[in-house]
């Protein structure tokens, strides 16, 4: 049976759960501040992110949002991109296991819990996705949960006391694929 969560570790949730929900965007001034068949579109949903610049970077990058007519549109393609980058973390974790690329046993445990992790990141960004169309309420939910996976491999690198300067990186990039995928879900809440 696992063993109760410390008080370190709730700690650590309730703060992360409660800045999350102070710095969201609110969905009604961000709602109606788009219009829907805006030209610029990409600009005005990484707008309500907390990564404009990143934003503006990987959303303007991508050849599909170019023709992308609604908000709708971009929250695919924001959560298509997040589940790339998820798939890409899991890919590179795998591959350091694989190639022994790892100085200490507390660095190969951190990282076969890591890549644990990665492979839930990758699932709650997939069932964002799918309920882009069905419920934006339950696909925020699942983008945000997102999240929790790669807080979750930071806590054991730490708690493990090993230092990933590449793997910290990479939980960066995708914390900030958590923050789009949430202000973009959230402007599709009714």
């Amino acid at each position: 049976m696992a063993s109760p969560p410390s008080p370190r570790n709730a700690l650590l949730f309730a703060a992360v759960s409660l800045s999350l929900f102070l710095y969201s965007p609110s969905p009604t001034k961000a709602a109606a501040a788009l219009p829907p068949s805006s030209p610029d579109l990409v600009e005005n949903v990484c707008s309500t992110t907390q990564v404009y610049e990143f934003c503006m970077k990987v959303l303007g990058s991508d050849p599909r949002t170019a023709s992308a007519p609604d908000i709708l549109a971009i929250a695919k393609i924001a959560l298509d991109l997040a589940v790339t980058n998820a798939t890409n973390v899991r890919n590179f974790i795998d591959g350091r296991l694989t190639r022994n690329d790892v100085n200490s046993d507390a660095l190969k445990t951190a990282l076969e819990k890591c890549a644990s992790c990665y492979e839930a990141v990758y699932f709650s960004f997939r069932s964002s996705l799918a309920e882009l169309d069905v419920d934006a309420m339950t696909a925020n939910y699942d983008a945000m949960v997102a999240g929790d996976g790669v807080l979750a491999c930071e806590n054991e690198m730490s708690s493990r006391g090993v230092s990933d300067p590449s793997m910290s990186a990479k939980s960066e990039v995708m914390m900030h694929f958590v923050r789009i995928g949430d202000a973009v879900t959230v402007l599709l809440w009714p």
